[in-house]
């Protein structure tokens, strides 16, 4: 990647940044709606629900009813922050698809037992596993990189079936770059980087879709695809029924034999005798 290009995404990523954290500055109410969704979108640091907009927009594109799960913009006690997630999760369907936005993904492997049941599938965007040093800066309780507390938490993944890390390929804000890769050789990486670029340029959205569209279909995707697989059977039908309908008609129709015209059998002479004798005489 060319000097020029990386620096366009790092002035990018800082402006991203800032627009996170001026949503998170403004206040939105309870989701009334929150049980009638079917994936479930997990705030990350300093950052508020209109931040987001873009992806739901392309979610609700493709079929899918997204809902935000809030959790504080700015928190440092991590284990009340965990308690308003938990709380949110209760309202929630069962069998529900999580996408965690940096250290929502952290806070969600925090979640009690019965509100981890509920998770289908669990896709991490840009999630420090390992820490950052932003919150060497900001003193949340057990988040800073190489803590003893994430080398704890860490295994906590190797319980999840359906967990997909989903990473930028370098960092600007959330450094190390390390503390986004979680290991186990299963990381989709972006092309374009920044952790915040990540959940708001179309190229990332794309890629985002796609992946989702492909694991977790939407129940809209999943109808039209059986109204597309029974309107092809039935067109495949008609069109072998005038085939059979013709071989019928070979079968059932009378063959017609050629009368072959039987010529009149010549009759031999009969030689009298008298004729034979006169005949040897000679």
């Amino acid at each position: 990647m060319s000097f020029f290009r990386t620096f366009f995404y790092f002035l990018s990523e800082i402006l991203e940044f800032i627009l996170s954290v001026i949503s998170s500055l403004i206040p939105s109410g309870k989701d009334p709606n929150l049980s009638r969704g079917d994936i479930y979108i997990v705030t990350g640091f300093l950052s508020g629900p209109l931040f987001y907009r873009k992806l739901c927009k392309a979610l609700e594109a493709k079929g899918y009813q997204p809902r935000i799960l809030k959790i504080p913009a700015f928190f440092l006690n991590t284990k009340k922050t965990v308690e308003v997630l938990a709380k949110q999760m209760d309202q929630i369907p069962a069998k529900s698809v999580l996408i965690a936005h940096n250290t929502g993904g952290l806070l969600t492997l925090l979640l009690p037992d019965r509100s981890r049941q509920k998770i289908r599938g669990l896709v991490t965007l840009g999630t420090p596993f390992r820490g950052s040093y932003l919150f060497s800066i900001f003193p949340v309780s057990g988040l800073r990189y190489g803590s003893p507390y994430l080398q704890e938490l860490f295994k906590t993944f190797l319980f999840m079936d359906r967990f997909h890390p989903l990473s930028p390929m370098k960092e600007f804000i959330f450094l190390p770059a390390s503390s986004s890769i979680y290991g186990e050789e299963r990381d989709l990486w972006f092309d374009i980087p920044g952790n915040y670029n990540q959940v708001r340029k179309s190229e990332n959205i794309r890629t985002i879709l796609e992946f989702l569209v492909f694991h977790y279909p939407s129940d809209v995707a999943k109808e039209s695809e059986r109204v597309a697989m029974a309107a092809l059977h039935e067109k495949l039908i008609s069109q072998k029924k005038p085939q059979i309908a013709i071989k019928k008609k070979r079968v059932t129709a009378p063959t017609t034999k050629k009368r072959t015209s039987a010529s009149p059998k010549k009759k031999s002479k009969v030689i009298p005798k008298k004729a034979v004798q006169k005949k040897t005489k000679r």
